[in-house]
């Protein structure tokens, strides 16, 4: 009955002691010691802890070593940190030296206190005479709730020590420090003698292991309906709640009842132990060793001492009962030469008498299934089909024959119906068909459940969202199962989207396919809970090019393998009137919590079934680590989720330090470097809306996170400056202003200080928030307090007011928290705690922004509340120049837009950026206005002379911004000037920033005239061009305000060329025992006629021979050999266009080149 624990986002691995159906064995024919698996061996028997102090019972040491993480040891110092006067330490006694290579420390974190208190600076040191101690593990500014520590090599020591330097942050109320420790463990095994060689056991045989047979449990703890059988090979199970719900379909409220046969291996007096959670009975050689039927857990019981000889088998049976909460079972046993361990799963065999299946599976595909017998059949009898019975989830399934398998000792079963993915099957046999194995043994009636190995590939986990403009573009974010990947279909891994025109069908040609980017599709290991793993594939894939205004149905997946439809409509070219659901924390610990969030998200969309999207505010789940929340909160709303995009904000509990939200949303990526987990800064217009996400992360601030927020405020600040949509909405988690658990927390103290301000400049409208668990509206919020005097329209509703509404809706599932005492309500207008889920409609128009609140299960809103805003934007700002100071720095100079009715709504500032991202991807700045000031000037910091920049500028009002004006600084010129006379081109170094050729024009007439870039080099054609009369430069961009750039001129002048430049001759002459050039021929110019290169060989200056070859177009190499040698001997090179007794002259194709 012991409570379960929920991990917090901070658990980013759950340590396991052993997994649930881990064997342990002693190996034939070997003394009788093994080395145990690894365990927890603080949670031994007769281990203790003690501690410099401790403020209770409750809070004693002896509760950070009992296995329960509910429970803790503090100690609570004074207002200074601990010293040698006054150390914090916490030790424990293993009893007998242990073999230790992890530790692992749950802090206060861990249970859900801020992170602020986990222990900060600590060290373990290890002894073996509690004189002399060693230190195995350092640290130094821990922010986590839970550390794992594994050592380079294990240690040996029979005690352990904890000391800690720095305990986390002091209780703000006192001042004082306090050490909390909620769990101290260490994973290895105690150190034991092995005994002197023993009765060698049988051979591991195919009867070894125990018979479970599984049942519902009864209130009074008694057996109830029989829901299952199978074997497992001993009785170690650190959680046996993903056992009991495969084979009873439940985790609480079920019994056990394991029977078979223990075979000791020596002859020795043994003493049984067993622990669990809850009550459980055992039974050797038909005897009562140890009864234990009562509500309890984690209570070590002690059995009788038995004796037991070594080789003999002996009757076994153990009963076992779990009533609610975590479960858990372990069988030990010791002699006075062999320390206590797990009992090892080779002792174990089935009943005596016991011919039924020892194994069993059904096929990938669900047509068979097959059962492994602990013998060789005999011949099957015609009649077997009709005597067995396949019952799959109470549905029977007919049995179309039966044949044997692979092996002798496997039966075929194969059935007429497909068992689906998740069913639980079971095979009986009424034993009347006279089936025997090979020796003649009869079989008897037999019920088993043989493992489902039906897997379910198709999509799951599917949320469509807002990538890029909802108008045009829908993204998509889903999981496959990748259990046994070997039966997976091959394009399991595929991430396709199709969308088709709501009226048209699949398989048309209207529908439209979009294929995800491979690097975005990956294969997760993931914890499915806290002692469980899954493989999954995580997709992600981006329809784009949509048409405004249409409706679309789609699927996802890939060919053959989809998932259900689901559909959507793009948004209007013009769509002011529109209305969005908005929902917090449906976090919930189990699949109830998350039917109830379901529940509110189905009358949510009842009562605003319109809505274009919903915005969640953080902890969609309890613990983002674990899939098996995921699963259920896309899961059990998912024919919602396929209907409308989800625009999530990610929670404390998703965690920084987790990509599980990463992978469970596709959303832009492009906003901060470096976001902890990256989707999750992001913003998205819909309608005259402008709505911006943050990420306030964990529960206390690492540096990583103090750095990623800083660049969340310059990304919103740009983000405002750069929007034209009149409404601006943000959205986080962590709410700055509400009334529940979290109001006092120092960091949201912190927050607000540093977001009001920032909002207040931008003029936020609205900010959506959760984490607080309560429902509050704020009054409009100005400078830290509520703004008075709001004018009023028509209707009561305000009119064109300053600052910002705050809003915290309570939670969409079960957690709820009291409003706290002590907190001061100036800024909350309506508040209260019903104790129920609560959601929110919001409507938008082109003047107006509603907010409607309902409770769960009632038909009116409880609180309503709608601003109107009839103002107009400024104008913009006139005159904009861009000029240079003395040092090379840009300023900017404008002139203020005049104001009608400045009482009303005046320029209050300047918002100025820079468009292209050339100061950074995120700077902007905000310039203030100045009473009856025109004229403005600013001078931009961070730039650097020869860079070009675009900056833009908006005037803003109380609210909007003006259309921007802009303005681009001149260019520096390209470098690097390549005159080739020969090829009549003209090359440069590009500027910066400006890599194709499209961006640049070259002028031959000094600038009088341009033409488009075509190549670099340019060719600029065969004539005589004066130096600094060929030119280039970066060309004007009258669509984005850029001006001509500065211009490079040619250094050196062009000439005509003539026929001798047809060809460039270059090479290089070799002498030695032979006189050796090798030439290379270079085309100048486009030449298809004949031509011959021509070698005259001379001494001094006398010639001596000539040798003409004819010159291909692919052949340009020559290397030409003289048998001549001494220092007068040089070769000179002509191309002719004729080699023959033709007396005229040729012509020259080259200009000759001599080489000596």
């Amino acid at each position: 009955m012991k409570k379960s624990i929920t991990l917090t986002s901070r658990v980013l691995a759950a340590v396991m002691l052993v997994t649930s159906l881990l064997t342990a064995g002693l190996a034939p024919a070997q003394p009788a010691y093994a080395q145990p698996d690894p365990s927890n061996v603080f949670a031994a028997a007769g281990v203790t802890a003690t501690a410099n102090g401790y403020v209770s019972n409750h809070a004693a040491p002896a509760h950070a070593i009992d296995g329960n993480p509910t429970s803790n040891w503090v100690y609570k110092g004074d207002t200074n940190q601990p010293n040698e006067q006054n150390p914090y330490w916490l030790k424990v006694d293993a009893g007998a030296e242990a073999t230790v290579h992890q530790f692992v420390l749950a802090h206060a974190g861990y249970s859900g206190e801020p992170d602020s208190y986990n222990t900060r600076d600590y060290t373990i040191e290890t002894s073996e005479d509690d004189v002399h101690w060693t230190t195995v593990v350092t640290v130094t500014d821990n922010t986590y709730g839970l550390t794992t520590h594994n050592l380079s090599s294990p240690v040996t020591a029979r005690y352990f020590k904890l000391n800690i330097t720095d305990p986390g942050s002091a209780d703000p109320a006192t001042g004082q420090y306090a050490a909390n420790i909620y769990e101290f463990q260490a994973f290895g095994f105690v150190e034991t003698k092995p005994l002197a060689p023993l009765v060698t056991p049988l051979a591991s045989s195919s009867n070894q292991g125990l018979l479970g047979e599984y049942y519902l449990g009864k209130s009074d703890f008694s057996f109830g309906d029989y829901k299952a059988t199978t074997v497992d090979p001993q009785i170690n199970f650190t959680n046996l709640d993903p056992v009991l719900q495969s084979w009873t379909g439940t985790q609480d409220h079920a019994n056990v009842r394991w029977t078979g046969q223990i075979m000791p291996p020596q002859t020795a007096d043994y003493t049984f132990y067993m622990m669990g959670d809850n009550g459980f009975r055992l039974w050797v050689d038909d005897k009562i060793v140890i009864d234990h039927w009562v509500n309890d857990w984690d209570k070590e019981q002690t059995g009788n001492v038995i004796s037991l000889e070594g080789g003999k088998k002996y009757n076994f049976k153990i009963e076992y009962f779990e009533d609610t909460g975590g479960s858990n079972l372990y069988l030990r046993w010791s002699t006075p030469n062999m320390a206590k361990i797990i009992v090892p799963s080779n002792v174990f065999y089935l009943p005596q008498n016991y011919t039924g299946p020892i194994a069993g599976n059904v096929l990938k595909d669900g047509s068979s299934a097959y059962l492994t017998m602990s013998s060789d059949m005999d011949n099957l009898p015609a009649s077997l089909g009709t005597h067995l019975s396949v019952i799959a989830d109470d549905l029977p399934i007919q049995v179309q024959s039966v044949e044997l398998g692979s092996t002798p000792s496997m039966l075929k079963i194969n059935l007429a119906t497909k068992v689906k993915p998740n069913q639980v099957v079971k095979i009986s046999y009424d034993g009347l068909a006279n089936l025997q194995f090979a020796d003649g043994t009869v079989v008897g009636s037999f019920m088993y459940i043989p493992v489902n190995d039906v897997v379910n590939y198709s999509p799951i986990a599917i949320a469509m969202s807002f990538n890029g403009s909802p108008k045009t573009n829908r993204s998509f974010a889903w999981y496959t199962s990748y259990e046994k990947p070997d039966n997976a279909p091959a394009n399991i891994a595929d991430s396709i989207v199709e969308v088709v025109p709501a009226d048209k069908a699949f398989g048309t040609p209207d529908v439209k396919r979009f294929v995800g980017k491979p690097e975005e599709t990956k294969i997760l290991n993931l914890k499915i809970t806290s002692s469980t793993n899954g493989t999954f594939i995580s997709h992600k894939a981006i329809a784009v090019g949509l048409t405004p205004g249409t409706a679309y149905k789609y699927r996802v997946g890939s060919d053959g393998n989809w998932s259900d439809t689901g559909s959507f409509t793009t948004e209007s070219l013009i769509e002011n009137d529109y209305e969005f659901l908005y929902m917090t924390d449906s976090q919930g610990s189990n699949s109830h919590d998350y039917e109830v969030f379901a529940d509110t998200f189905k009358q949510g969309l009842e009562h605003f079934p319109n809505s274009k999207f919903m915005v969640m505010t953080g902890d969609e789940v309890d613990a983002g680590s674990l899939e098996s929340q995921w699963l259920d909160y896309f899961g059990k709303p998912q024919n919602m989720f396929l209907k409308i995009p989800i625009m999530a904000a990610v929670g404390n509990h998703e965690g920084p330090y987790n990509d599980n939200y990463y992978y469970h949303f596709n959303y832009p990526n492009d906003s901060i470097q470096n976001p902890l987990p990256p989707g999750s800064v992001y913003s998205y217009d819909y309608g005259d809306a402008h709505i911006m996400v943050l990420n306030t992360m964990d529960i206390g601030w690492d540096d990583r996170q103090k750095e990623s927020f800083r660049q969340q405020v310059e990304w919103l600040k740009k983000e405002v400056a750069q929007t034209d949509r009149k409404w601006k909405v943000v959205a986080f988690h962590k709410a700055i202003y509400s009334l529940g658990n979290h109001a006092l927390d120092s960091d949201i103290l912190s927050m607000r200080q540093m977001l009001y301000p920032v909002f207040d400049e931008l003029g936020i409208d609205v900010v959506l928030q959760g984490h607080d668990h309560t429902f509050m509206r704020s009054h409009q919020m100005y400078n830290n307090v509520p703004v008075t005097n709001v004018k009023k329209d028509s209707n009561g509703n305000p009119l064109n007011p300053d600052g910002t509404l705050y809003m915290i809706n309570n939670s969409a599932g079960t957690k709820y928290y009291d409003l706290q005492n002590g907190v001061d309500r100036y800024y909350a207008a309506v508040y209260e705690q019903p104790y129920l889920p609560i959601f929110s409609g919001i409507r938008m128009t082109e003047n107006s922004f509603t907010i409607d609140s309902y409770k769960s299960g009632q038909d009116q809103p409880f609180d309503t509340y709608t601003i109107v805003r009839n103002d107009a934007k400024p104008a913009p700002v006139a005159q904009l120049a861009a000029n240079k100071t003395v040092d090379g720095k840009e300023i900017l100079t404008w002139i203020a837009p005049q104001v009608a009715n400045p009482e009303e709504d005046a320029v209050r500032g300047f918002r100025i950026y820079e468009v292209d991202g050339k100061l950074g991807m995120n700077w902007s700045t905000y310039v203030p206005a100045v009473k009856d000031q025109a004229n403005y000037q600013y001078v931009v910091p961070g730039t650097q002379a020869g860079q070009s920049y675009k900056f833009a500028v908006k005037a803003v009002d109380k609210r909007d911004n003006s259309v921007a004006s802009t303005v681009s600084t001149a260019l520096v010129a390209p470098t690097a000037p390549v005159v080739d006379d020969g090829r009549n081109t003209f090359g440069w170094t590009n500027v910066p920033g400006y890599a194709n050729t499209a961006d640049y024009e070259y002028s031959v007439d000094g600038g009088a005239t341009w033409l488009p870039v075509t190549a670099n080099p340019q060719p600029i054609g065969d004539n005589n061009y004066p130096a600094g009369t060929v030119q280039v430069r970066v060309k004007a961009d009258a669509s984005s305000g850029r001006v001509a750039g500065l211009s490079l001129a040619s250094n050196l002048p062009f000439t005509m060329n003539f026929i001798e430049d047809t060809y460039k001759i270059t090479g290089t002459l070799k002498k030695g025992e032979q006189l050796q050039l090798n030439v290379t021929l270079e085309p100048l110019a486009d030449y298809s006629s004949d031509a011959y290169i021509v070698f005259e060989l001379l001494d001094g200056d006398k010639p001596i021979l000539m040798n003409a070859i004819p010159v291909k177009q692919n052949k340009l190499t020559f290397n030409q050999y003289f048998n001549v040698q001494g220092p007068n001997y040089k070769v000179k090179a002509f191309i002719f266009n004729q080699y023959d007794s033709d007396l005229r002259a040729p012509l020259q194709l080259a200009r000759p080149v001599l080489f000596e």
